[in-house]
């Protein structure tokens, strides 16, 4: 998911982040009059993304063949407003958990940025008295075994990953710079659903270079070692109910001179497995792990001696001989 914030908008202009099902630039003409034909579009916008699998749409960002090109700042005061009244009012039932912030891009100037959710609530109908979903960056009417397939997810189970915590480095000096630095990064999952799950599992795949051996807490669930990760599964056997937070592990992460290539191009990889389906989540290691809130460069660490050994992996069998 994309950060609502300037961090968030940085990304997606340095990754030339291009609009998909589930990412929409909109100039800011696009909110420049409060009218019902602009009610009508965004009502079907944001319900059909709620319908769909959620998204994220920034207002103030002009796009060129789905690439962001430039901002365009709001220039309508009450923008915000009459967004958050349109959600609340033309959109039936209300979207939980909807999102809209204001975004500066300078003292006086912002953008506006909406996490759509995936909705448990849906479907949503729009102002028009239809259903939509988000396809082929546009939206079509849902079809009516669509729409009854929806109304039976309220019944289904939703387990997401819910945060990241403890993701600033903790440094061992030498010289001015950094000998190394530990990082601690706690995953939390939650029910976001409406019923209790009875039984999920989660795998965190790690960067081998980068994962300490001899940390207990997340080396306890060590399953195997795949593509050059640690791959990790910890099984929930108790009821995890609507709403409830959980820490699934605690990792300790280590970062050096020598291993920090596997670092700046290293991925973590989140999977959920529960009775409704399989979720995934990849974060770059550079983006998630900061020190500071900055992210870190080579030039930041003292040549020294490796920190972590990376383990022998087992050779793969061969299928053909």
């Amino acid at each position: 998911m994309i950060q609502l914030n300037e961090i968030g908008i940085e990304h997606i202009f340095s990754f030339k982040t291009k609009e998909s099902n589930a990412l929409e630039y909109l100039s800011a003409k696009e909110i420049a009059v409060c009218d019902e034909k602009r009610e009508l579009f965004f009502s079907m916008l944001i319900s059909a993304m709620a319908n769909s699998t959620g998204g994220t749409i920034f207002i103030g960002i002009h796009a060129i063949r789905k690439i962001p090109k430039n901002i365009e700042p709001i220039t309508n005061e009450k923008a915000v407003e009459w967004l958050t009244h349109i959600c609340n009012t033309s959109i039936s039932p209300i979207i939980p958990n909807l999102n809209i912030q204001k975004i500066f891009v300078s003292p006086s100037n912002y953008i506006i940025g909406i996490h759509v959710p995936n909705s448990s609530k849906a479907p949503h109908m729009c102002i028009d008295k239809r259903f939509y979903k988000r396809t082929n960056l546009t939206q079509t009417v849902l079809e009516e075994y669509e729409i009854r397939d929806l109304y039976t997810k309220s019944k289904r189970s939703e387990i997401e990953l819910y945060s990241i915590m403890n993701t600033n480095g903790i440094p061992m000096l030498s010289g001015g710079k950094f000998q190394y630095i530990n990082f601690y990064p706690r995953f939390l999952i939650k029910n976001t659903g409406t019923t209790v799950e009875r039984f999920f599992k989660v795998e965190i795949w790690v960067p081998s270079q980068i994962n300490n051996p001899n940390f207990d807490s997340l080396q306890n669930h060590f399953s195997r070692f795949e593509d050059g990760h640690s791959v990790f599964s910890i099984t929930h056997k108790t009821p995890f109910f609507q709403n409830e937070i959980a820490t699934v592990a605690e990792a300790n992460f280590i970062v050096d001179s020598h291993n920090f290539d596997a670092f700046e191009h290293g991925e973590i990889t989140i999977k959920l497995f529960f009775s409704n389906g399989i979720e995934t989540k990849i974060f770059r290691c550079k983006e998630l792990l900061l020190y500071k809130k900055k992210q870190l460069e080579l030039s930041d660490f003292a040549h020294a001696q490796t920190v972590i050994e990376t383990p022998v992996q087992p050779e793969q069998p061969r299928l053909f001989m």
